[in-house]
């Protein structure tokens, strides 16, 4: 049974000054059931394809324009994760140098501190939870203190994809090897070990995929993780019991699961491709909808953000707004290029997402109308909003930018 609990989830991206631009029209919207707009199918019906419709040629100006609050022009990887206002971001030196984690305040843009790990994640897959920040680097995971960026332990856990998650008072995480996969229970304080669960997937004459377990996510009070190439699994924080499986195969953790906020989760299935809600508790198929590519190869997915019950979601060159209880479509965009593997943004009034060719776009929350489209400069980091402001990384800097109506 799903549990009627709205999330707001934060996102964001990377900009420089104050920007206003003349984009195309490349809004498609409708109300459910109209050509642009096509509501979701039950588990038991089958899905309605999306097609991938022409952009118009019709300018439309910028409605919207973005002014910077604050910038720091240090070294900075593009990934952050943001909670409590602070934003947590891996930064690299050179041979020699410190490498770790840095803290800044989101709001003023200050340095809070700066943990030398010895390493620094290629990827961020982070979470907060009980004053420490997790987070997997080098083949080692480690327990940092939120207040202070002192290493509270670490443990050497081999390499791993995706974030772990705090579940009751357990953590798990997942990790990935060519011929053995394991996700683990540990105790939070300690990171000394509760449980584990191996997997391997057989290929037949003593041949085993290379994969693993992406992380997990808490949803219910069960830890969901996907195993690549061809399950999601649910497990019992406490003694590691698989509650349920089920076949569905995500190409990384970029594909999900993700917790929804209501008591489920929503997945990409790559091979199918599927956006699909999940019950927490059965594993059950509550609602799905399948998506056209262009080219039938593997569809980039930006990272979906839950507001208000309302998921947004970027697959391949598609941005969705759909209800997370019943997957009815709010509104659909057809964008004239592809998505990156970042993060949707949601502030107050308009969802954003940056482009594989470097181009910010945004739309309005309630509609998918056209609020802005610029590519100068060309946008290569994270971004998450944060009330009407869109935090921004790069390699070279971090931002804050506020959005306003345009003059």
């Amino acid at each position: 049974m799903r549990r009627r609990t709205a999330l707001g989830t934060i996102c964001s991206l990377a900009l420089s000054g104050c920007l206003s631009f003349e984009p195309e029209d490349t809004t498609e919207t409708g109300r459910a059931g109209d050509a642009g707009t096509r509501t979701a199918t039950s588990a038991s019906e089958t899905p309605t394809a999306i097609d991938t419709p022409t952009a118009t040629e019709t300018p439309v100006r910028n409605s919207v324009s973005i002014e910077s609050a604050w910038e720091q022009t240090f070294s900075s990887e593009k990934d952050f994760h943001v909670d409590s206002g602070v934003l947590y971001t891996p930064f690299r030196g050179d041979a020699g140098e410190p490498q770790g984690i840095r803290a800044v305040a989101t709001e003023s843009g200050e340095t809070r501190w700066t943990s030398d790990l010895g390493t620094s994640p290629n990827i961020l897959y982070a979470t907060t939870a009980m004053d420490h920040l997790y987070l997997t680097a080098d083949e080692t995971l480690f327990a940092v203190d939120t207040e202070t960026g002192s290493v509270a332990t670490a443990m050497e856990l081999g390499d791993t994809r995706g974030a772990p998650a705090v579940v009751g008072d357990t953590l798990v995480v997942g990790t990935t090897f060519e011929d053995e996969n394991t996700l683990y229970g540990l105790d939070p304080a300690t990171l000394e070990e509760r449980w584990r669960v191996g997997h391997r997937l057989d290929l037949g004459d003593d041949r085993y995929a290379p994969s693993g377990f992406d992380g997990a996510v808490s949803a219910g009070e069960l830890a969901v993780s996907a195993y690549r190439n061809g399950r999601l699994s649910a497990y019992d924080p406490v003694t590691g019991d698989e509650r349920w499986v089920t076949e569905f195969t995500t190409a990384g953790p970029k594909y999900g699961p993700y917790a929804d906020g209501a008591g489920g989760v929503v997945a990409v299935d790559s091979e199918r491709r599927v956006v699909a809600s999940l019950d927490s508790e059965t594993g059950e198929t509550e609602w799905e909808f399948d998506f056209q590519t262009r080219t039938g190869e593997l569809p980039p997915v930006a990272r979906p953000t839950f507001v208000d019950g309302t998921a947004f979601l970027g697959v391949e060159r598609h941005l969705f707004a759909f209800d997370v209880e019943t997957g009815e479509r709010r509104w659909h965009v057809s964008i004239d290029e592809q998505v990156t593997d970042g993060r949707i943004a949601v502030t107050d009034d308009t969802v954003w997402t940056v482009t594989g060719a470097g181009t910010l776009q945004g739309y309005a929350r309630d509609s998918g109308d056209p609020h802005y489209h610029d590519s100068d400069p060309p946008m290569t980091g994270d971004l998450v909003g944060d009330g009407n402001d869109l935090l921004v990384s790069s390699r070279s800097s971090l931002g804050r930018f506020t959005i306003s109506e345009a003059n």
